[in-house]
């Protein structure tokens, strides 16, 4: 039996997501497709489209084999906790074989499926190593008011100028392929190519036996918000689904969930939708600073000028609040983690006591009962299908991550049902997609 990982947000789930499932069973050669996948909340510091049942079942119609969630605290995080959280979830099931990612290569005509993965664990290893020149470039990079993204890139470009072994200016380090200062500008230009590296890194620091793949997107890139092309991205069908358009290409969609996914979009969820809770906060939290991956910096300049953010958009907000050190998607990230009430200081106990301490199941496929079974046999982790057992089966840490990851859940469905006059959906009485 051969398994290959996913990392996934499915936001939402379209023909380019279905592409992947499919090459990355066909080139690793594996029997099941295990996605580990973002909750009702994602890393770009927003809510889902649709929640996180829906996706789930959209990916099992299309190729995927089970689907476990991702504690909340690691998908609304930076790209280094998103990674490592999924990846350490992944490893913690003793099944996978391979983890197979999306990489957005310029140059490239998309002809051949899958990139050569060693560029990408170079650059993870360097991360990882933190050389000493590389680590004061980027501390110079900071002094220099760069945001912590664009200090990294520069670093990096900076150290493997530095190493350059010959004319052609490549970095070679012991065991890697040569990697040109081109090639590191361009990998380090994609969201999708910083995920890679990350998933690389974290593969590293936990000596994990998954062999990591990279598989070269076709279509549109991430940001392009054009529907145009072979695959379009999930943020160009956001975009639409954001303006009331629902009337989307049949060829973006999978034909499987066409009519699923049109019933899904009588209810997305937006932004926008969290500004009656934000608002709250923004006026009556005093202590933003405990708040997870909320600096100092943006603690102040939110008591700040608070009061100013009434009456915008969140992505206004954003915008406002944002520096020249600081992205606007770590703002969003951050006001997410205001809104959710995600601590800095239980975010700091998860990382240090264990990492991951449940694996929950939203969903699987019938036919995937014999890797059910094995991954029953060899993980360490509880398995949670019935949620209203989950509390007897955790430590008392597992028990926090689930409290928060629950409290999150329900808020999403509260907003819904507020919205659009559905029913609100308790944690405690859903049951994982059975296909």
């Amino acid at each position: 039996m051969r398994t290959v990982g996913i990392i996934a947000e499915y936001n939402p789930f379209h023909t380019g997501h279905e592409y992947h499932l499919q090459k990355a069973k066909e080139l690793s050669g594996a029997d099941y497709a295990v996605v580990v996948m973002s909750p009702d909340y994602v890393q770009r510091g927003a809510p889902a489209i649709f929640d996180k049942y829906t996706r789930a079942e959209m990916a099992l119609r299309c190729g995927a084999d089970l689907i476990l969630e991702l504690p909340l605290s690691y998908a609304t995080g930076s790209a280094e906790y998103f990674a490592e959280g999924a990846v350490r979830l992944l490893d913690a099931l003793g099944v996978i074989d391979s983890l197979c990612g999306g990489v957005e290569m310029a140059g490239e005509s998309g002809t051949s499926a899958t990139v050569d993965v060693g560029m990408f664990q170079a650059l993870a290893r360097i991360l990882l190593m933190e050389p000493e020149p590389y680590r004061l470039a980027l501390q110079e990079g900071l002094r220099r008011g760069l945001t912590f993204p664009r200090a990294r890139a520069e670093a990096l470009n900076q150290y493997t100028g530095a190493c350059a072994k010959d004319a052609r200016h490549s970095l070679r380090l012991p065991g890697e392929v040569g990697l040109h200062l081109s090639e590191v500008s361009d990998l380090l230009s994609s969201p999708n190519n910083i995920l890679a590296i990350e998933y690389c890194k974290a593969l590293e620091k936990i000596r994990s036996r998954i062999t990591p793949m990279a598989l070269l997107r076709r279509g549109s890139s991430y940001s392009d918000l054009s529907l145009d092309g072979e695959f379009c991205s999930a943020g160009a069908i956001r975009d639409c689904l954001e303006k009331g358009n629902v009337s989307l290409p049949d060829s973006y969609i999978p034909e499987d969930i066409q009519t699923f996914f049109l019933d899904a979009c009588a209810c997305p969820v937006f932004s926008d939708d969290l500004l009656p809770i934000l608002m709250q906060k923004l006026i009556c939290c005093d202590n933003p600073e405990t708040v997870f991956d909320l600096p100092p910096e943006l603690a102040k300049r939110i008591c700040r000028l608070r009061y100013q953010c009434i009456g915008k958009s969140f992505h206004e907000i954003a915008a406002f609040l944002k520096t020249k050190q600081m992205t606007e998607a770590r703002v969003r990230r951050a006001l997410l983690h205001l809104i959710l009430n995600i601590q800095k200081e239980a975010v700091e106990a998860f990382c240090r006591n264990g990492y991951v301490y449940y694996a929950r199941i939203l969903g699987f496929r019938r036919e995937a009962a014999p890797l059910l079974h094995e991954i029953k046999r060899k993980t360490s982790l509880p398995l949670i299908t019935k949620t209203a057992n989950a509390q007897k089966q955790l430590s008392e840490t597992g028990r926090q991550m689930w409290s928060l990851d629950l409290a999150a859940s329900h808020l999403y469905s509260a907003i819904r049902a507020e919205r659009y006059g559905v029913s609100f959906q308790s944690e405690q009485k859903i049951s994982p997609v059975n296909l």
